[in-house]
């Protein structure tokens, strides 16, 4: 699987941004305090799902059968902006890609137990999603998400066999036993901002579900 030629089809638009934190005063922030702020529910996460995917296939139908965006298309997810590209070009496929830069950790814990300091401006970080959607079927052929921790997850499909393979640090697939929806080892994201995990949660839904073996969710129609 060529990601590297997903990756490369879009010019993205928006800074990665990195600067020097800064702290907010003395204030502490507890454990429970941090983990209620970083808490997302399970309504969020569909809600921008959903909202993602009428903005996508709204671009799916302005584009017609031969045609791609030529700047990304914004779509506001809480505090943050999703940037769209789509590029129907190549013949049988549909190339998706979704990019948002969003606040990394924004507590950083002190030399006192249960007690932590929130930075006044953290480091971003880009989340990305790109896929490659099958117009035959609107299974997805090829994908890989880059989420909060940073760690990439590739995915493949036999269009032929409908095998598929998806494999990362935290993240693997056993067909029929352990669903892509599903992480051996999920990360917890603690100390990042409530919408950084929001993007984060909302780009994993995307991925594993289009990774079934009968897709949840379509894209394209």
């Amino acid at each position: 699987m060529n990601i590297l030629a997903i990756n490369q089809t879009y010019k993205l638009q928006t800074p990665q941004i990195k600067s020097q934190p800064t702290f907010k005063g003395n204030r502490f922030y507890t454990l429970e305090e941090v983990n209620k702020a970083s808490t997302v529910s399970p309504k969020d996460v569909i809600e921008g799902v959903e909202k993602l995917t009428k903005k996508i296939k709204f671009l799916n139908k302005i584009l017609g059968e031969n045609d791609k965006t030529v700047q990304p298309v914004a779509a506001p997810i809480g505090d943050a902006i999703v940037f769209i590209n789509m590029d129907k070009t190549t013949k049988g496929k549909t190339k998706i890609n979704l990019f948002a830069d969003t606040k990394g950790h924004i507590y950083e814990p002190t030399d006192k137990l249960d007690q932590f300091i929130k930075i006044d401006n953290p480091y971003y970080v880009r989340q990305k999603l790109d896929i490659v959607i099958s117009d035959k079927d609107g299974r997805m052929s090829e994908g890989a998400i880059k989420p909060l921790n940073g760690t990439y997850t590739h995915f493949e499909r036999n269009n032929k066999t409908g095998k598929r393979k998806a494999i990362s640090e935290y993240f693997y697939l056993v067909p029929n036993v352990r669903e892509c929806s599903e992480q051996n080892e999920k990360v917890k994201n603690f100390g990042e901002d409530k919408t950084s995990i929001t993007i984060n949660d909302i780009f994993f839904k995307i991925f594993s579900d289009l990774s079934l073996v009968k897709p949840k969710i379509n894209l394209t129609k």
